[in-house]
């Protein structure tokens, strides 16, 4: 919970130091004064998110779709399950995107307390506008009926419930009465940032997948390539997140507790379930390069990496299946690895569909 109404009233002299107001800081519940002073930095990995973000600079508009828009309209060019593929995946993430931008603008940030972490939020929340400025791009660009891409939720039962449940795990600390503070509040904000970290490290993950492999194929290019983009951006809000969930952790142990742990772990377990259920959903009876029990594999694969990074311990043991990926994605884009892997920098064009 933030320090309150510090100018209000009179004024009145105060020894308190610089240093004594930096030490203070946490990333929730810490002393706060609003002026957003970030030098020195409590958390400089936070600072160093928001530098690489700002370096990350794109928009959708560099990234050419002449090529997808010739294919798109040529009916022996793409199958019919490519295409069912192709549009669920929009439409998922197009939703999850508008999720998450109102979730970071309106739940999360209000109640971080640390001026470098809300720069980063700050940034991973234009960006999430970005993306879904990028997806409207894809939908005009093929000319895609926006009703069959945005509105897919009220005619497919299973996006509904997938977004209804992803909803439900990113609006726990939704309320406009929810403060941090307590025991109990504190927990649930942990819990949100977990669940951001299931929102931007595993159902994006399933997504982008499915692009990557048709794009493997050689169809939907310049899809792929903006999904590149996306993807870059949305490693750097992962690694955000994962600092922010272990930071919280190191500051305040106590909330840590072996049935949190549980509650957490599970959360995870039913996410990369879901988004089997989804995933296997789409692929039907298979695309050319990606099975069911691949995707499966894949997946459990993720989740053992998410576990990972907040301190837990695996749960599937399961191996990457696409031995191709990071060296598909490491292209252009991602230098190391496409899970944990530093992104280079890039500077905007012009480029035009």
């Amino acid at each position: 919970m933030a320090t309150p109404n510090l100018f209000q009233g009179d004024f009145k002299a105060s020894k308190v130091s610089n240093a004594d107001i930096i030490n203070k800081r946490r990333v929730i519940n810490g002393y706060d004064d609003g002026l957003m002073q970030i030098s020195p930095l409590k958390h400089p990995w936070a600072y160093d998110l928001f530098d690489k973000m700002i370096k990350n600079t794109w928009v959708p508009q560099e990234v050419p779709l002449q090529s997808d828009v010739s294919m798109w309209n040529d009916p022996d060019a793409l199958t019919e399950q490519e295409r069912k593929v192709f549009s669920r995946s929009l439409a998922f993430v197009s939703n999850l995107d508008g999720l998450q931008t109102n979730n970071l603008a309106c739940n999360i940030i209000r109640h971080i307390t640390s001026p470098e972490v809300v720069l980063a939020i700050t940034r991973q929340t234009f960006e999430e506008a970005l993306h879904v400025q990028s997806y409207a791009t894809l939908v005009e660009a093929m000319q895609l009926d926006p009703e069959e891409v945005y509105g897919l939720y009220r005619q497919d039962k299973e996006l509904y419930e997938k977004n209804q449940i992803v909803l439900k795990a990113v609006n726990k600390i939704s309320s406009p009465h929810f403060k941090t503070g307590t025991f109990e509040s504190d927990q649930m904000f942990l819990e949100a940032c977990v669940s951001n970290i299931i929102l931007e490290g595993i159902y994006f993950f399933s997504a982008f997948l499915i692009f990557y492999v048709l794009r493997r194929n050689n169809k939907m290019q310049g899809s792929g390539e903006m999904i590149q983009f996306i993807n870059r951006d949305e490693d750097m809000h992962l690694r955000l997140f994962v600092h922010i969930t272990n930071a919280i952790k190191e500051e305040q142990p106590e909330l840590w507790t072996e049935e949190f742990q549980g509650r957490i772990r599970q959360n995870i377990i039913d996410a990369v379930d879901m988004e089997y259920q989804w995933g296997a959903a789409c692929v039907g009876d298979g695309i050319l390069g990606l099975t069911k029990d691949a995707l499966r594999e894949y997946l459990q694969f993720v989740g053992d990496v998410r576990l990972k990074s907040i301190g837990m311990a695996a749960q599937w043991g399961s191996q990457n299946p696409f031995a191709w990926l990071d060296e598909f994605t490491q292209g252009s884009m991602i230098e190391v690895n496409f899970f944990e892997g530093t992104v280079r920098e890039y500077q905007t064009g012009t480029l035009e569909w």
